[in-house]
C-alpha cells in the first residue's frame, strides 16, 4: 500500500485530506514544516500532499530542504493552495513542486490528482531502472570490448583511447612495453594449457605492482603494456621493473617452470608532451633492445642509441678483430650478452695461432630483416636455424659463438681466405634451405678476416 504524508497546520484540512484518500493509501499527518522534516528522517512517504502557507515554516522552505537532500529528492510533491496564491505556482514549479491541488479541498479530485501522480512516478521508476539497466549493459558491453578475456586486463583498443586522453590531459608517466621471452617455447614444450596459465600468472604480476590509475593492457600474445601516471622517477621506474621480472621468475619456478621464460622490458619515460604513437614506438625500440641483448632485463629508451636501421647488438668484423688484438672484452654493450663463451674463444684463438702459426679465419655471420622493429617475432627462430647450419657445416677442429641475438662468430682454424668463404657460402645456403618454411623475410649475410700470427 502506498504511504502519503500530509502536511497541513490546519487540523481541518489534515482530517479532510485523510478521509478523502485513507481508503486506498497509508495516511501519516504533520502539523507544521519542522514536524515533516522530523518524520522524514524516520521514513520516506511514496508522496507528500503539503500546503504552501504555514507558521513557521512555509511549503516553499519545506520543499528546498526536501530536494536537496538525496534520499527526499525524488519524492513526489503536491501543493494544496487557496485560489489567491495561485501566482506563486511558477515559483513552486522552478523548486521542484510536481502538482497543485486548489483548496477548498474536493475529495474526489483530490484523490484522482494524487492516484494521476502516484501512477505518473511508478511510470517514470520504471523507465528510469529500465534506461539504468540498459546502461549497465551498454557498459558491459563496452568493458567486455575493451578487456582481455583470458588477463581480464585491458586491451589493445583501450591503450590506445586511455593513453590519447592522459597524453592530452598532459600527464607524465612511464610506458612500459613488455614481452615475455621464450613464450613460444612453453606452449610447444608444455602444451597451451600452460601457456594460457603463463599469461595469467604474468598478468597477476602486473597488478601487483600497480595502483588503481594505472593502465595495464595485453596487446596480443605474449606482449604487455603498462602506463603508470605520474611516475617520473627513472630509478623508481627502474625498481618496478626490476621487481615486476623477479616476481614473475619466482612465480614461475616455485611452478616447476624455472628458465623457461622471462621478462623484457622497454620503458619511455614521457613527459606529457609526446603523442601515443611516438611514446609507442620508443618503448618499442627499447624493447627491442633488450631483446637482442640477453633479454631477462630492461632498458630505457634514450640511454643507449637505437637505430632504425641497425641495432647497437650490430658490430661489424673490424670491431670484433680490434677487440681480439687488444684483447678487450666490452661490457654494457653487445658484449655482454657473450662474454664468457667469447672470452674463453678469444684466449683459444690467441694460443692456437701463435703455437701452430697457422692462419685462421674469423667469419661473422649477421641476420636482418626487412623491417627490424618486427624482427622479433621470426628471429629468435631464425638464430636457432643459423646456429644449427654453423654447426652442421663446421669441422671438429672449428669453434663459434653466439654474439649477439643477430649474430654469429665462426673461427675456421687452418684455414685460408679462399676456403673460408666456401664455408661460409655453404653455411648460407643451409640457412635458407632450413629456413625457407619456418623463417620468412629474413636475410644473412657474413664478413670475413683472416687472423694470422704475429
Amino acid at each position: 500500500m502506498k504511504h502519503i504524508l500530509i502536511v497541513d497546520d490546519s487540523n481541518m484540512y489534515c482530517i479532510i485530506a485523510k478521509n478523502a484518500l485513507e481508503s486506498t493509501y497509508r495516511i501519516s499527518l504533520a502539523h507544521s514544516g519542522p514536524e515533516a522534516l522530523a518524520f522524514l528522517e524516520k521514513e520516506i512517504p511514496d508522496l507528500i500532499l503539503m500546503d504552501i502557507e504555514m507558521p513557521k515554516m512555509s511549503g516553499k522552505e519545506v520543499l528546498r530542504h526536501i530536494k536537496s537532500h538525496k534520499e527526499w529528492s525524488k519524492i513526489p510533491v503536491m501543493f494544496m493552495t487557496a485560489l489567491s496564491e495561485l501566482e506563486t505556482e511558477a515559483e513552486c514549479l522552478e523548486l521542484g513542486a510536481d502538482d497543485f491541488i486548489a483548496k477548498p479541498i474536493k475529495p474526489l479530485i483530490m484523490a484522482s490528482r494524487v492516484s494521476k501522480l502516484l501512477e505518473l512516478y511508478d511510470l517514470r521508476k520504471d523507465l528510469e531502472h529500465q534506461l539504468m539497466k540498459r546502461t549497465q549493459q551498454m557498459e558491459m558491453a563496452t568493458l567486455k570490448s575493451l578487456t582481455d578475456a583470458l588477463t581480464g586486463l585491458h586491451n589493445r583498443d583501450y591503450l590506445e583511447k586511455k593513453l590519447n586522453e592522459l597524453l592530452e590531459e598532459g600527464h607524465a608517466g612511464a610506458l612500459f612495453m613488455i614481452d615475455l621471452d621464450n613464450f613460444k617455447g612453453i606452449n610447444d614444450t608444455y602444451g597451451h594449457i600452460v601457456g594460457d596459465k603463463t599469461l595469467q600468472i604474468f598478468a597477476e604480476v602486473l597488478r601487483t605492482y600497480s595502483r588503481e590509475d594505472d593502465v595495464i593492457c595485453r596487446l596480443a600474445g605474449d606482449e604487455f603494456v603498462t602506463f603508470y601516471p605520474e611516475l617520473t622517477d627513472r630509478e623508481i621506474a627502474a625498481k618496478k621493473a626490476g621487481d615486476i621480472i623477479k616476481l614473475f621468475n619466482e612465480r614461475m619456478a616455485s611452478l616447476g617452470y624455472p628458465d623457461v621464460v622471462s621478462v623484457s622490458i622497454g620503458i619511455m619515460m614521457a613527459t606529457g608532451d609526446e603523442d601515443y604513437v611516438s611514446l609507442y614506438n620508443n618503448a618499442d625500440k627499447s624493447l627491442y633492445y633488450v631483446k637482442n641483448n640477453g633479454k631477462n632485463s630492461y632498458h630505457f629508451y634514450g640511454e643507449q642509441k637505437i637505430s632504425s636501421e641497425k641495432s647497437s647488438t650490430e658490430v661489424d668484423l673490424e670491431v670484433v678483430h680490434r677487440m681480439m688484438e687488444q684483447g678487450v672484452v666490452q661490457t654494457g654493450g653487445a658484449f655482454s650478452v657473450a662474454y664468457e663463451e667469447f672470452q674463453k674463444l678469444y684466449d683459444f684463438v690467441i694460443r692456437y695461432v701463435e703455437r701452430k702459426k697457422q692462419e685462421i679465419q674469423i667469419v661473422l655471420f649477421t641476420l636482418r630483416m626487412g623491417n627490424e622493429y618486427l624482427a622479433g617475432i621470426s628471429m629468435d627462430s631464425a638464430m636457432e636455424i643459423l646456429e644449427k647450419s654453423v654447426v652442421s657445416s663446421l669441422r671438429a677442429m672449428d669453434a663459434g659463438t653466439k654474439y649477439s641475438n643477430k649474430q654469429y662468430i665462426v673461427l675456421l682454424m687452418d684455414t685460408d681466405t679462399e676456403n673460408g668463404k666456401k664455408v661460409a657460402d655453404r653455411v648460407i645456403r643451409k640457412f635458407y634451405q632450413n629456413a625457407e618454411i619456418a623463417v620468412s623475410g629474413v636475410n644473412v649475410s657474413y664478413d670475413i678476416q683472416a687472423r694470422k700470427p704475429q
